[in-house]
């Protein structure tokens, strides 16, 4: 009983910070009408596109971070990693166009970057806050492009510190929003005016924020002009309640204390929840092993001081303490840097695209095999007919061999597309992972090259654009 009324405490404190019409306590008005400039409306166009990314045009938001170099963030699922044209519109009516600096393979944000001189008016970057200062309750701002509604202004409150509904192993903020389709990139303040994360994914009655953290250290290095780099031991991570480690996985009951209380709520522990295929922890690590240490530093359900770590260890290796049903193991993980594994290069052939495989996909897929990927095929073209489309166009099919010569990598793709000629009747084999059996089937096509002609691109990191390579 004891804990039941202190739980409609809680919950009657949140609600008395809000009136019958859902207006915040806070008084927010001086600070909206300060945060809006600082706030931009985000369009992409996207023709050619990579992994399981969608053709055409959406809406969404970012915020400026830097004047002088003129970034600005928003999410990685708004900027992709795809070529796209990029419209930025501003509180004026004014716009000017973006190009992607970076965004995170593994996290949801990115930056683009646009000319200051281009923009018409003073532009004001925002004030970025800290994540660790935050309390459950706190109230919060979100001003985006809701329902495609400019500066659309959202009140709410924060109900968990830390949940993991990103990728991977991302920490988020779960909070109160009422929010729906183009708010994300938004920025979530807090009432110092400080913003302390990027919203990236929700329902209608739930909001899910990227902590500010995970961005401000790409921005330093970005800043500093140095490399990032992003570690990779290939685990998908959860948390799971102390309760549930000791019960089902037989974690130690006397670790309990070291463990402790949580900030976020329930006391947890981080738990892989399955791994990458052809990544350094697929033989040495299993799903349901528990993380205790990482380097010898208690980690409790610290996923952001996990992914940290990684990262300030790429090309080393990480010793995880963990405990696999009991038993208590320390285990060296290598750690690869997943920004090398980036699409910076693809092919246009037959009316499709063409790019070697990445993490990511492995991920999506749990794909072991080699070989190139096929993420889009116009209709009709040479390539169309080799693996079932979804809906808006996409395929998820895997080149494996062409005419008999085993395909391993975009560079053998290169050299079977380059014997091709025109008209010729050509075999390929795949794997469709739009079907329920993706075994290796063989297809048989006749290559369009009036139409469809072998062209290579490659990233060009100081343009900031897709160049054309010629062949050699």
């Amino acid at each position: 009983m004891k804990h039941i009324l202190q739980k409609a405490l809680i919950c009657l404190c949140i609600f008395a910070c809000f009136t019958a019409n859902g207006s915040a306590a806070h008084n927010w008005t001086e600070q909206i009408a300060a945060f809006k400039p600082m706030v931009v409306n985000v369009e992409t166009s996207s023709e050619v596109v990579f992994e399981t990314e969608t053709k055409g045009t959406s809406f969404a938001t970012g915020f400026v971070v830097d004047v002088e170099r003129g970034i600005i963030a928003t999410n990685k699922h708004v900027t992709g990693s795809s070529p796209a044209y990029v419209k930025i519109n501003f509180h004026d009516g004014s716009f000017t166009e973006a190009r992607i600096l970076y965004y995170d393979p593994t996290h949801d944000f990115g930056f683009y970057q646009i000319n200051p001189a281009e923009v018409e008016f003073e532009l004001q970057a925002v004030q970025l806050g800290a994540w660790d200062e935050l309390s459950l309750g706190d109230e919060l701002l979100l001003i985006g492009n809701n329902e495609k509604e400019e500066y659309s202004i959202k009140f709410g409150t924060i109900a968990n510190l830390n949940v993991n509904k990103g990728d991977r192993h991302s920490s988020y903020i779960h909070t109160t929003f009422d929010r729906t389709g183009g708010s994300s990139g938004s920025p979530v303040w807090n009432t110092a005016g400080e913003v302390i994360a990027i919203h990236a994914r929700g329902t209608d009655t739930s909001s899910f924020e990227l902590p500010i953290d995970y961005l401000f250290d790409a921005l330093e290095l970005i800043r500093n002009k140095m490399p990032i780099e992003r570690g990779e031991i290939g685990v998908d991570l959860h948390l799971i309640s102390i309760g549930e480690a000791i019960k089902h996985f037989k974690f130690p009951t006397a670790l309990r204390k070291e463990i402790g209380p949580s900030k976020a709520g329930t006391p947890k522990v981080i738990q892989i929840e399955s791994i990458v295929p052809r990544t350094t922890g697929e033989i040495i690590l299993r799903a349901s092993d528990i993380i205790y240490r990482i380097n010898n530093e208690l980690i409790r359900d610290d996923l952001y001081t996990f992914d940290a770590m990684l990262n300030q260890h790429v090309g080393k290796t990480v010793n995880l303490d963990i405990y696999r049903n009991g038993e208590n193991l320390s285990l060296d993980v290598p750690v690869e840097n997943l920004e090398e594994k980036k699409v910076r290069r693809f092919v246009r052939f037959g009316g499709a695209v063409f790019h070697d495989i990445t993490p990511q996909l492995r991920r999506i897929l749990y794909l072991e095999a080699d070989g190139v990927y096929l993420p889009h095929a116009d209709a009709g073209s040479s390539f169309s007919r080799v693996g079932l489309q979804e809906r808006n166009g996409n395929s998820k099919v895997v080149i494996l061999d062409i005419n008999g010569k085993q395909i391993r990598n975009l560079d053998d793709f290169i050299e079977a597309c380059q014997t091709i000629s025109d008209g010729q009747h050509t075999y390929v084999v795949v794997r469709d992972f739009n079907l329920f059996d993706s075994s290796p089937t063989p297809k048989s096509l006749t290559v369009n090259l009036k139409f469809g002609p072998l062209q290579q691109f490659e990233w060009n990191s100081d343009a900031l654009d897709w160049e054309t390579v010629s062949p050699e």
